[in-house]
């Protein structure tokens, strides 16, 4: 191999390192056990980013909802917007099209099984049932970024919308 090509070669392959390296940055994995997930976290933030690279709050400026991992692998998941408009009628069951379409869009909520690859610092959640049934029997792995006793933070890069997600937790006492 002449010269010029060999610098051309180690050129390119230098390029793909640092691209694979600079792409991972963001996404910092973080070491995490099953003990230190047991509990229930808070939501304190859900942010989507789009293809484009803008963001978007689908669960609002202030999320309300919750994660539970229990000792034994289960986990249950809940997430509203806290703005959710009342149904005028009180009755749950006699919902106009537009106050079923907001509850749709700021209610997420499932429960199953998980578990944690300590050395890859993701968790898998096995879905059993979810008030988004697309998502029924889906295993979901959230990659944990950072965790620091009392907060952690997770990237999820396959939300039940197309884009990517990022979600910041407090441990409620």
């Amino acid at each position: 191999m002449n010269r010029s090509r060999l610098l051309t070669v180690a050129t390119a392959a230098l390029l793909c390192l640092l691209t694979g390296l600079l792409s991972g940055a963001s996404i910092a994995q973080t070491k995490i056990s099953k003990a230190q997930l047991v509990g229930t976290w808070a939501y304190t933030s859900v942010v989507v980013e789009r293809q484009d690279g803008s963001r978007i709050e689908p669960f609002g400026s202030k999320p309300v909802g919750s994660l539970i991992f229990t000792p034994n692998g289960r986990y249950s998941l809940q997430i509203l917007r806290a703005d959710i408009p009342p149904i005028a009628s009180k009755d749950r069951l006699k919902g106009t099209p537009e106050e079923y379409k907001a509850v749709a869009e700021g209610v997420l909520s499932h429960f199953g099984t998980y578990t944690v690859n300590e050395a890859e610092g993701t968790y898998t959640l096995n879905v059993e049932a979810s008030s988004f049934s697309s998502d029924n029997g889906t295993k979901q792995v959230r990659t944990v970024t950072s965790f620091s006793g009392d907060e952690f933070k997770t990237f999820n890069p396959t939300p039940s919308t197309p884009f990517k997600a990022y979600a910041t937790f407090k441990r409620i006492k």
